[in-house]
């Protein structure tokens, strides 16, 4: 029998290294369109994650004030501290002030400040700068837009809208949140569903 010891042809070399370079990009391709795939997703879920962290934080603040305004995309939460006739024990004190936690967008970013020492909550005016725009106050900065709206019949719920966007990726996201400690209004006077327009 006889043997063939010539080897591969330039013409089958020329084959099986085309054939290669085909498996080749098309395993690139596949790969890089998978990365993209998940790169996309990822950011998407990140997005969502975030709009669902910072909502389940805006109804917290909500539920734990007692009092609403709303002045464009401004939304100011107050602390009202309960007044009551009953006599305190010995060495017990009620604060006597109000604080306000003031949430509002700038330059698609979301910040919040506390502010305290609010004498009158009824007469206050809220009043955020570009200063008060730093770092330290910015809660979101993917922030399309924010939109809180008391509701006209049932001025104790607040339903808030934020809009997010990271690159082409948007999110929305819509809750309506309902005061829990609008009780104590009845304590002093009654105040504060207020929508500015």
């Amino acid at each position: 029998m006889k043997q063939d010891n010539r080897g591969m042809t330039l013409v089958e070399l020329i084959i099986a290294m085309t054939i290669s370079v085909i498996i080749l990009g098309a395993a690139t391709l596949f790969i890089g369109s998978a990365q993209r795939n998940l790169n996309t997703a990822t950011s998407v879920i990140d997005l969502q994650m975030e709009s669902q962290v910072l909502m389940e934080q805006l109804a917290t603040w909500i539920m734990e004030g007692n009092g609403v305004k709303v002045d464009g995309d401004v939304l100011v939460i107050y602390s009202i501290p309960r007044k009551t006739n009953t006599a305190l024990p010995p060495g017990v004190t009620m604060p006597t002030d109000s604080e306000k936690r003031i949430i509002w967008r700038k330059d698609d970013k979301l910040y919040t400040m506390v502010v305290d020492g609010i004498a009158d909550p009824d007469a206050d005016v809220t009043v955020v700068t570009d200063a008060d725009a730093t770092q330290e106050h910015c809660i979101s900065e993917y922030m399309k837009d924010f939109t809180p709206v008391i509701d006209p019949v049932n001025k104790t719920k607040v339903k808030i809208t934020v809009q997010m966007e990271t690159g082409v990726k948007e999110y929305e996201l819509e809750n309506e949140i309902t005061l829990r400690n609008e009780w104590l209004l009845s304590q002093i006077g009654g105040m504060l569903y207020e929508e500015v327009v």
